[in-house]
This record gives C-alpha cells, structure tokens and sequence, in this order.
C-alpha cells in the first residue's frame, strides 16, 4: 500500500466521512469544500452528525494526517482526486449534478499529471464517460485517469459503513485505474468486485431501485393483509426465513420511502429509459406506489378524525433516519405538510432534530418533550424508529392528548408493545396488520 496523498472534494455527508476515514486508514489528506465548512471542521464540528465522528476528525487534525481547506490550489499536491460532492436532488426527485461540472470546469487544471480521478459522487450513468471525454480533450497531456467507487453509506451508521464494507464496487476501464483504487481501499481488506464505469454506474442504481422495489412489493402485501385480516410483519418474517430471500431483505411495510435516495435512482432509470425509448414498467410501478403511500395515512386519519381542520395532531420522529439530525427530504416533512394543507394543528418532536432547521422547513417549532408535543392531541404519528420512543410511558402520554387517542406507527417499530399501548388506553394501528376500516 502506498502512502497516497489524497484531496477529497466535497465534505457534506460523504465527503465527511472519506476523509476522516482514510486519514485513519494512514494517508495524508486535505479537504476541500467552501470555507463556512471548512472553519467548521478545522474546529472539529463535522457539517452533519455522526457517532464517533467529531473524535475521529479530531484525533486525525492533532495527528497532522488531515486537514481541510478551501484553496483548491492544493489539489497540485493530491495523487489522488476523491470526488465526494453530495448531489442534491430537487422535490422531482431529479439529480442536480452541476455543481460536479462546475468543479472540474473550474479546477482540473490544477490536477497533477497521471492523478487518479475517483468518483463516489452519486452521478447518472453515462456522467464518467462524459467527463472521461472532457478530460481527453481538454487536459491530454495530464493523463489523468477516473474511477467510480458508488458509495454505500448508511447515514446514522456511516463510519461503521466506511470501516465495515460488505464490498466495494470498482468501476475502471483501464487496468492502471482499476489497480491503483484497490491499492488505496486495502486496508479495508475486503472484496472488490471490479467492472466497467458504466456498469458500476448502473449497479449503485440498479441496488436502490431493487431495495426499492422490495417496499413497494411489501406495500402491496400490507393493503391486502389490512383487508383481509393478516399480519404483514408475519409475512415478512416467512418471506425472510427464505434463503432466497434472506433475513436482511428490505421488506418493511411503512407509508413510503423518502429522502430522494431511492427515489433518485428510480427516476435516473425512468429518464435513462425515455432517451433509449425503452420501457421500464416495473421501475415505474414502483414510483407510483411509493408517490401514493401516504394517502394511506391520510384516509386513516380522516376516518377516525373526520376533517383534519383545526384537528391537533403529534409528529413524533422527524429526521430522515434515526441516528441523524438531518430533515433533508425526509418523510416527516412531507407528511407535515399534507396535513397542515389539510388544515390541522402541528406538533413535533423528534431527539435530534435541528430547531432551526425543522422551522425553517415547515414553519413548526419543535416541542421540549414527546409529552409536551402530545398536549391536546387527537393522534400521535410515530414516523421513525428513535430509540427514546421504546421508553415512553404511555400511560402518561396518553392523559396529555384528547380523545379518540390514535397512535399510528408508520413503521411498526413499537410492535413489541402493541399491548401495553392498547392497555394505556390508545386506538393503535400499524401499517399492513389490520383493516383500516375495521379499526
């Protein structure tokens, strides 16, 4: 393993984690973002929350292993270039991937000669042989070779993604390229399933749009098991007791995916599949179910509501996935806005969730406590799994809210106490366990 000098671009989410994990893997690294970040960083104040990951930053800044800056001139001096600049996507669901041209646009001259170009941006397919173009024409004389690396972070777990991979995928079109980007991840000492750009492209989005189909598939199974009786979260456990199947398969029924993840993959597809004239009918299934999910909830609420107007109701679980503040396209906001343009009273909480932030999005100021946000509330929505919701006392929860005490758990997290729930008196209902309309 050489001692590569490395530049990692972009120190959102991604960029925050690659380069506090490969100083620790021991190579020298510089991060480069915009100098509000930067400041931040060099203070060790990671841009997004992470378990363990302030130390980590902070062991690697005291070690001289990692720094961050904004004076791109640095790049001269990296061997290797790690693109990690997060793709925003926009309410469509449609990848903005300007910000990564506007960066090789403005900053490859300063590559050094033969630098490895690895990509774990998330980029359509199609993106690394654009830029592979752009660089034979406008820098021949660099040489600079490229490689797609998809990235496959959990957020809320990330580290432990970064330092325990199940396998990397490495796409490179030239053995050099291909060799050189193992060289670097060896001290994962994991397996590498080594292919072309293009297909390592489409594998990050062939993987999300599967797990995706997955929860629409376990959605369609919830509809029918409300109807007639049976428990969805008894068939998912027969469904994974396959060995076709598996036990980590995604199969949990909820009112839908969010955070333009998933969604951002199925609709690359669906574009990609418009410009070869190709159909896509099971990709596209699978955005409409998932574009539908949460009137489910809505249709729930108004049967045991009535009209929403002037109804109060808790939210409780906010963020795009416990373990993380962030409120970026996650369902809570969604669904807090559906129902405010139905008229009802907004509480919210949730142990993580930023003030400012969840103000900023939804106009809601976020409650002190679960108990204080269930003030008056006709129902409490649970919308994610925050382990602090294990430990309420429902028995308390409920003397703050008003009749008729709905609890909807949107992910069927608190499952395990259905009955102590029942017994403080709630109406609870899960999603794909019982008929809406004989609860």
């Amino acid at each position: 393993m050489k001692k590569y000098r490395i530049g990692v671009v972009g120190l959102w989410h991604l960029g925050e984690i690659f380069s506090a994990g490969l100083a620790e893997l021991g190579y020298t690294v510089i991060g480069f973002d915009d100098a509000s970040i930067i400041t931040n960083l060099n203070q060790g104040k990671p841009p997004l929350a992470e378990p363990g990951l302030s130390e980590l930053v902070a062991k690697h800044l005291a070690s001289g292993r990692l720094s961050y800056s904004h004076d791109f001139s640095k790049l001269e001096s990296c061997d290797v270039i790690w693109l990690a600049i997060d793709t925003p996507v926009n309410d469509r669901d449609e990848v903005d991937v300007s910000s990564i041209w506007n960066f090789f646009k403005n900053h490859s001259k300063k590559f050094t000669p033969g630098a490895l170009v690895a990509i774990s941006s998330q980029l359509p397919i199609g993106t690394c042989a654009s830029l592979k173009r752009f660089f034979n024409e406008n820098y021949p004389e660099k040489g600079l070779r490229l490689a797609y690396v998809p990235e496959n972070l959990q957020l809320g777990q990330a580290l432990k993604s970064f330092f325990e991979p199940g396998r990397f995928v490495i796409g490179a079109d030239d053995q050099a390229s291909s060799d050189q980007t193992q060289d670097v991840l060896s001290p994962l000492k994991t397996n590498n399933l080594v292919m072309s750009i293009a297909s390592a492209e489409l594998s990050k989005h062939a993987l999300n749009s599967f797990l995706a189909t997955s929860l629409s598939f376990i959605y369609d199974i919830a509809d029918v098991a409300e109807q007639y009786g049976a428990d969805v979260v008894d068939v998912a456990k027969a469904l994974r007791s396959d060995s076709r199947i598996g036990p980590e398969a995604y199969l949990d029924a909820s009112i839908g995916f969010s955070g333009g993840t998933l969604a951002r993959d199925l609709t690359i597809l669906v574009e990609k599949a418009k410009e070869a004239e190709i159909k896509l009918p099971v990709i596209q299934a699978v955005v409409t179910k998932n574009q539908e999910r949460r009137s489910r909830l809505i249709e729930f609420l108004e049967k045991k509501l009535g009209a929403l107007a002037r109804k109060n109701i808790a939210v409780m679980g906010l963020t795009y996935k416990p373990g993380t503040p962030t409120l970026r396209r996650a369902l809570s906001i969604e669904v807090i806005m559906i129902l405010k343009g139905k008229g009802a009273i907004i509480h919210a909480y949730d142990p993580l969730a930023e003030k400012n932030e969840l103000h900023a999005l939804t106009g809601l100021d976020k409650s002190n406590n679960p108990y204080e946000c269930a003030e008056a509330c006709q129902a409490v929505l649970f919308l994610t799994g925050c382990s602090e919701f294990k430990d309420l006392d429902f028995v308390k929860l409920r003397s703050k809210m008003a009749t008729p005490w709905i609890l909807f758990d949107a992910r069927n997290f608190l499952i395990d106490q259905e009955k102590k729930i029942q017994s403080a008196g709630f109406v609870y209902q899960g999603v794909g366990r019982a008929s809406f309309d004989k609860t």
